[in-house]
């Protein structure tokens, strides 16, 4: 069962955790659950980005949840947006829920595909082969609460005041699985809902942390 995603601290950065995804004939709409005025708009002709500004497109939309959005890519025949659409609770990290990727799915902004030539529609379909793939992609976590590609002794030689930048300043570039797709939502500064992604094995980093206060607790009744 889910934990709370918690904090000690006010300062502390987080994510939206929940998201309502509306899909309508010319954009998709994504909002927060918890704060459904905070979102962004995707034009699905030309993929366009766009904060929300409080005006609903006309319509019935179809409505599902997702749980988190992973970047943005652009084809030949437009831009293409992955989506979190399952995870599942698999620990946590400094008193944050860690999650593990179950599901993605890419939403198709392409209406440019119309007037592609021959050539282009079959180079089109050769990398949607390969965005199949990167929705299977194994492996993924990542947390609402806290950057995870920073080990406990990086983090205590960082500023304080750090953990009040969105997550995606927090980490390490270099670990972020997802960093190129980000771009287009960094430049949106959509900071509450720009998810850095982790491929490896989680545990062992939340096994480290258990050891880490374990030894303390001892070192510390060895001083008493």
């Amino acid at each position: 069962m889910e934990t709370e995603i918690q904090s000690n601290c006010a300062s502390h950065f987080k994510l939206w955790s929940k998201l309502t995804l509306q899909e309508f004939t010319e954009k998709f709409v994504i909002k927060s659950v918890e704060s459904p005025e905070q979102g962004f708009s995707i034009n699905r002709f030309d993929g366009s980005i766009d904060k929300l500004n409080g005006d609903d497109p006309s319509g019935s939309p179809k409505v599902s949840t997702i749980y988190g959005v992973a970047g943005t890519i652009k084809l030949l025949a437009g831009t293409y947006v992955l989506v979190i659409t399952s995870r599942v609770e698999v620990g946590n990290y400094l008193g944050f829920p860690v999650f593990r990727v179950t599901s993605m799915k890419f939403l198709s902004c392409n209406e440019a595909s119309r007037v592609l030539t021959s050539q282009e529609k079959k180079d089109e379909d050769y990398f949607m082969t390969l965005l199949k793939i990167v929705e299977s992609t194994p492996g993924l976590y990542y947390s609402y609460g806290t950057d995870i590609t920073l080990n406990l002794q990086r983090r205590c030689k960082l500023a304080k005041g750090w953990e009040s930048k969105p997550i995606w300043k927090q980490g390490d570039p270099r670990f972020v699985w997802n960093w190129n797709l980000l771009e287009e939502l960094i430049e949106t500064k959509l900071d509450e809902f720009i998810i850095p992604l982790l491929q490896g094995n989680i545990l062992s980093a939340v096994c480290m942390h258990a050891c880490f206060l374990i030894l303390t607790e001892a070192t510390n009744k060895q001083k008493k």
